[in-house]
C-alpha cells in the first residue's frame, strides 16, 4: 500500500478545489436571488451555500483570504439565513452549532489567516452538518 504524504494530500486536495471553482464559475455569487421559490427551497439554499464554501476554501488555497471571507459572508447572511427557521424546526442544536461554526469559527479563523489545515477541518466539519441538515429536509 503507497503511502500519502502530506504534501501530495495538499496538491490532491488543491487541484480537485481547483477543478471546482474553474469548472463551475461564480454563477450568482451575491447568493439567492430572482423568485421567491428559491429562496424558500432549503435544498437549492443549501447547494448553494455548499457551492460558495467550496469557492472560499478555493480562495484560501490561491492565497485571497479577504475574497474567501467575502464568499463565507455571503454563504451566511445570503443563504444560511434564510433555512435557520425551517431548521430549527427540524432539529435546533444542528441549526446552532452550524451558524455558529459559519458565522464565527470558519469566518474568524479565515480573518485569523489560521493554518489552512484547520480552517480545512471546520469546512469539511461545517460540509458534515450540511449533509445531516439536507437528510432531514428530504424527509
Amino acid at each position: 500500500m503507497k503511502m500519502v504524504n502530506s504534501r501530495q494530500m495538499f496538491y490532491t486536495i488543491s487541484s480537485s478545489i481547483l477543478m471546482v471553482y474553474l469548472f463551475f464559475p461564480l454563477y450568482n455569487i451575491k447568493g439567492q436571488g430572482g423568485n421567491g421559490e428559491e429562496k424558500s427551497d432549503p435544498l437549492t439554499i443549501l447547494s448553494t451555500i455548499r457551492n460558495l464554501l467550496d469557492k472560499s476554501i478555493a480562495e484560501l488555497y490561491a492565497g485571497n483570504y479577504v475574497g474567501a471571507s467575502e464568499i463565507v459572508d455571503i454563504a451566511y447572511i445570503d443563504n444560511y439565513e434564510y433555512i435557520e427557521d425551517p431548521l430549527k424546526e427540524l432539529d435546533k442544536d444542528l441549526m446552532e452549532e452550524t451558524e455558529v461554526m459559519i458565522r464565527e469559527d470558519l469566518a474568524s479563523a479565515i480573518e485569523d489567516k489560521k493554518p489552512l489545515d484547520e480552517i480545512t477541518t471546520l469546512y469539511n466539519n461545517i460540509r458534515s452538518n450540511l449533509d445531516m441538515a439536507e437528510k432531514l429536509f428530504k424527509q
